[in-house]
This record gives C-alpha cells, structure tokens and sequence, in this order.
C-alpha cells in the first residue's frame, strides 16, 4: 500500500515472539518475574473512539523478542471492550510466573460487540513515538467467510493495521474502501470528546 510511513497488515498473534520467549526462557531460564515488568513494560492505552469501537492496548515488545508477526515488527496489539476486560488484563500482567509468555489473555475471547456493518476505527497515538491503529470490525456474517482459523480475526471480529503515520493510514483506508466500491456507503463519524481519532 502506498503512504508515507511503512505500514504492516497483522496475523493476531505473533508466532515469531513466541518462539523467542520460548527459546529466552529454555535458555537462560527465568526467576519470578511479572510480564509488566519485561515483555509489557512499554505499553500505552488508546482509548475507544466511539462506544461502539473497543480500546486499544499496544505493547512495545523489547528488541530481542520482537520481530516478524508483530505490527511494525514491534507492537503486539490487544484489543478491550470494557473496564472489565482492562482491569483483568493488567492483573494478568502483574502475576508472578516463571517465565515469559505472550499477553494473549483476550486474544481469543469472543467479542461481546456486534456490528450492523463494516467499520473502520482509526486510532491516533496518545503521544509521539507510538504508531496510528487502523482497525476493521467485522459483521458475524463477514467474520465466518474467515473460516475456523483461529488467527484470522482476534476475537473473531477484528483484523487490524499499524502504520508510522497518518498518511499511511489513510492511504491504506482509501484503498479498502475502493475494494468496495459502489457497496460502500461511507459515513464520517467523529469522536468522543477528549478522544483523537475517527470512524
């Protein structure tokens, strides 16, 4: 896709990471350790744009567990449809372990959100330094042509996309809406206050 910035198209759970952790922890073992602490230690909360769209948790992986799989070679990317949902994910990574895993508590958890259409959520950093989230929420009826791969869709509803800036994004943006052509009927919604980003 063109754009100014790079952009990555993710499978939702990052295979490559997971070996490293796997390999770190085979190799040079690990004490009690807490995920917050290492694996999560950089991560930011993107909050939801509308009440319809989820939050957005990105987590900077270090560099020597970070690569291909993960959005921008670097971020793996959670998403969060309650206060709930949030409280239970930092809990998860607060636990004392024995060793890394990945942060894929809610990875797999069915979304309890419906959509009545396709729709895009972009999010913008909360600070600089941290990537623009373009996300898709995908109706039942579209998110089953995805089949029974369990990395299709996180939560069975959401494929999403990490770009270094704005212009990538929309960039990519137009060229789904092309896909579509003369289906689409595109709506403009703009954000809760205090929120950055659109629908």
């Amino acid at each position: 896709m063109s754009g100014a910035g790079r952009t990555c198209r993710l499978s939702f759970r990052p295979f490559d990471t997971m070996s490293a952790i796997a390999h770190s922890n085979h190799i040079f073992g690990n004490p009690a350790m807490r995920l917050s602490d290492e694996l999560a230690a950089r991560r930011r909360l993107y909050a939801m744009p509308l009440v319809t769209a989820p939050a957005v948790m990105v987590i900077d992986i270090p560099p020597r567990l970070a690569g291909q799989g993960l959005a921008l070679d670097r971020y793996y990317i959670v998403m969060i449809e309650t206060d709930e949902e949030l409280a239970a994910f930092e809990a998860f990574l607060t636990v004392d372990r024995d060793g890394l895993r990945a942060p894929d508590l809610l990875d797999r958890k069915p979304s309890c959100r419906e959509a009545g259409e396709i729709s895009f959520f972009e999010f913008s950093p909360p600070e600089p330094g941290w990537p623009w989230i373009l996300l898709c929420h995908w109706p039942r009826h579209f998110a089953r042509m995805f089949g029974t791969d369990p990395d299709a869709l996180a939560r069975r509803a959401y494929s999403m996309e990490a770009f270094d800036d704005r212009e990538g994004l929309e960039a990519a943006l137009k060229a789904h809406i092309a896909a579509f052509g003369e289906l689409a009927d595109v709506k403009v919604i703009q954000p809760l206050a205090g929120t950055a980003g659109r629908a």
